[in-house]
């Protein structure tokens, strides 16, 4: 019983780095800076941010059940940060392959479209950092010299009773 759990999680790990290394080619062969890191517990790529200016190196893309996806990463070897995107490669490739009937003509549109995507998220990306740099220095004092913050959870500093 447990030879054959640990046979299908073997299963799935060949599958994986076998996934992520067909990924990595792709962004290589469309001169994208990629490093593997399929030999960690947790296999992973690293595609590095293409957009002029990046405020973060890169992102992390490895699999999730059975699909991939990414997050922000600032260095290479370091941790995550932030939400996960999902990237649907399959889904894409079916949908592709509905409506072009050729196999190989599908898979090319969905590598473009995956490089489409992932320059595009770090084009965004860096639009929204400078945006919100731009934003977090305008906040100007009010007719009395205070600045309002916006709370997302409740104020308990209200609660409290002053016995003086």
């Amino acid at each position: 019983m447990y030879k054959g759990f640990f046979e299908f999680l073997d299963k799935k790990a060949r599958q994986t780095k076998k996934q992520l290394g067909l990924m990595k080619q792709v962004f290589e062969t469309n001169n994208m800076k990629v490093r593997d890191f399929m030999e960690t517990e947790s296999p992973y790529i690293f595609l590095s941010n293409t957009s002029p200016n990046p405020t973060f190196d890169g992102i992390r893309i490895y699999k999730i059940g059975e699909t991939l996806a990414f997050r922000v990463q600032n260095e290479s070897d370091t941790h995550p940060y932030g939400r996960s995107y999902m990237l649907d490669v399959e889904a894409m490739y079916n949908d592709l392959l509905a409506d072009h009937k050729h196999e190989e003509k599908a898979a090319k549109i969905v590598i473009k479209q995956i490089i489409k995507e992932l320059n595009s998220f770090f084009e965004q990306s860096e639009k929204a950092e400078k945006d919100f740099k731009i934003g977090a220095f305008e906040n100007k004092p009010d007719s009395l010299g205070k600045i309002a913050i916006r709370s997302t959870g409740t104020d308990y500093a209200n609660l409290v009773n002053s016995k003086s």
